[in-house]
């Protein structure tokens, strides 16, 4: 009877968990059918459906890694001659095959991207690298709304190209970098589910979802920040975990506390969420390793913050005449809260409130605004004349809320909606809420400004074909949409993995924080429809095979014991 309860008491959690994702989906099917709110009886049956799909899949994925994870008794021919080769037992060799399988996997896509993708945002740190007009800044300063230091690594490879006659081979130079250091952190993780007690099968599969999944490689192959971002990430989570797995006494080491203090620094010179990652992770290692070893942790804190408050805004940038990023990506959800306000009810507004809103937005936000992205609303720029209006703006949008909560929710569901919904049947825009590719940025010679960088290079011929197929077939397959699935891969891979940590009765799950912390910032995100929002998913899922090896460390169990268990 006790056992019995406890069975339902953890199952209660999966179902308030299932039914919050069924709650959540319902949301975003109802903007997208009727581009706005309306709580019908559609939102009570979709609910129920997707909460039944949620629970299927903690079903599905429990099994998986069970099997996973188990060791059998006896070994086939095969399996016995790959785990001959593939040990994934720390070492020099293993580490240099596993990078060798994924180099051979990913060369295919490095030769179809040549000349090297890049996005928008990285035409416009090159142009700005090369002191000429763009988007952000006139050309004559650099400015850190984009990573200044990311600017700096993109520059020198646009340089070292051009001082070789080709900056295109230049940027594809920096591309091949990329990559290689992705999957030098790509083999660290895999090596280091072994060490920590994940089957051998785990690590393997863990292996081939690495070579396989096309948009973990189409992403790693380009030049853009949130890839040079993955790899530090990678390695300071690893390294998190470890500290908090022996609590705190490899600290003491001081070639690690070195490293892990590097990777911290490059963790928030990459990205500037990599800033608050850190820093929340700090202050969750402080408790959870031991007395003795929490000076070291409060070392980094400080010579971090010191590093990203003092130093940087205060010394660096003043110097070098770079600019800090304006507060506008700070404010992006209100913002465009604010512009859906104006829009649906601009005759309800208090004309006071009216004019803060139109000083910091301007009078014609309403036409600006766009239910997937905030960048028309919020801009490229800040003026800091506004800072002024900033303590007015936050009552407004305080009076905002109070008067019109369902047009705040629906702002915020429309902007984030990737995170919560469910690809359905009849969707109009079902890439929307799937994982894409983006590889056209291969084409340097079709770049707005290209001739200014002196880019000349034409993409190959099948780099569209590629990316169409990739995308067409994440969108239109059945089943493949699903696992493709933005919200599949970031909130119910996150409430997978917490659940999993509850029902194991783990005590200690502070080696989380790197996981939530960037599930956490993916809610503040100014898009999660359209491209851009593939490059804050993508730490997500890169991470999601350390957070399941986590879950299995330690619990291999052999095939005949567990079936006598079940028995």
């Amino acid at each position: 009877m006790a056992l019995v309860q406890k069975n339902l008491k953890q199952r209660a959690l999966l179902i308030v968990l299932a039914v919050c994702c069924g709650f959540m989906a319902s949301l975003v099917d109802s903007i997208r059918r009727y581009n706005r709110l309306v709580w019908d009886l559609r939102v009570i049956w979709y609910t129920i459906i997707i909460a039944v799909l949620f629970f299927f899949f903690v079903w599905l994925l429990e099994h998986i890694l069970a099997w996973l994870n188990r060791e059998p008794e006896t070994y086939r021919n095969v399996s016995c001659k790959l785990r001959e080769i593939f040990s994934f037992k720390t070492s020099k060799k293993q580490f240099a095959l596993i990078a060798v399988v994924l180099v051979l996997c990913w060369l295919p896509y490095l030769i179809v991207t040549y000349p090297g993708v890049i996005w928008y945002d990285t035409e416009q740190q090159l142009l700005q690298w090369n002191g000429q007009p763009n988007t952000f800044t006139d050309g004559s300063y650099l400015s850190d709304h984009h990573p200044v230091f990311d600017t700096m690594i993109f520059g020198t490879f646009l340089r070292l190209g051009a001082f070789f006659g080709s900056a295109d081979r230049g940027l594809y130079l920096g591309c091949i970098v990329i990559e290689l250091v992705t999957i030098a952190a790509l083999a660290s993780m895999i090596l280091y589910c072994r060490h920590i007690g994940a089957g051998w099968r785990f690590c393997f599969a863990e292996m081939v979802f690495f070579a396989l999944f096309p948009f973990i490689p189409l992403f790693s192959v380009t030049m853009v920040k949130d890839s040079l971002f993955m790899p530090f990430f990678i390695w300071f989570a690893i390294m998190f975990i470890e500290a908090v797995r022996t609590q705190g006494s490899l600290l003491r080491c001081p070639w690690y506390f070195a490293v892990f203090l590097l990777t911290s620094l490059l963790v928030g010179l990459t990205k500037k969420t990599g800033t608050y990652i850190v820093l929340i992770c700090c202050v969750v290692l402080f408790f959870a390793v031991s007395k003795a070893f929490r000076k070291r942790v409060a070392v980094v804190f400080i010579v971090f913050l010191s590093v990203f408050m003092v130093l940087l805004p205060k010394i660096v940038f003043p110097t070098f005449h770079i600019q800090e990023g304006g507060k506008q990506e700070m404010l992006a959800i209100p913002l465009q809260q604010s512009a859906l306000l104006v829009k649906r009810h601009v005759n309800d507004i208090p004309r006071q409130d009216l004019d803060v809103i139109y000083k910091i937005l301007g009078d014609d936000v309403a036409d600006r605004y766009q239910w997937w992205a905030s960048d028309n609303v919020k801009g490229y720029s800040w003026n800091a004349d506004n800072d002024q209006y900033l303590v007015q703006y936050a009552f407004v949008w305080g009076r905002g809320l109070v008067t019109h909560p369902g047009t705040y929710v629906e702002a915020y569901v429309a902007l984030q909606e990737a995170w919560m919904g469910i690809p359905a049947p009849n969707d109009p825009q079902p890439s929307d809420l799937v994982m894409q590719t983006y590889i056209l940025g291969s084409n340097h010679r079709e770049l707005p400004d290209s001739a200014k960088l002196g880019l000349h290079v034409k993409e190959s011929d099948m780099v569209q074909q590629l990316q169409e197929t990739v995308n067409s077939y994440a969108v239109n397959t059945p089943i493949v949409d699903l696992l493709c699935s933005r919200a599949v891969w970031s909130t119910w891979m996150l409430l997978f993995v917490f659940y999993e940590c509850w029902l194991r009765e783990k005590k200690h799950c502070v080696w989380l924080a790197p996981y939530v912390a960037t599930f956490l910032f993916l809610w503040i995100s100014p898009a999660t429809v359209t491209i851009e929002g593939m490059r804050y998913l993508i730490p997500m899922v890169m991470i999601a095979p350390l957070m399941l090896g986590m879950l299995g460390a330690g619990e291999q169990t052999n095939s005949a014991q567990a079936a006598e268990d079940e028995r």
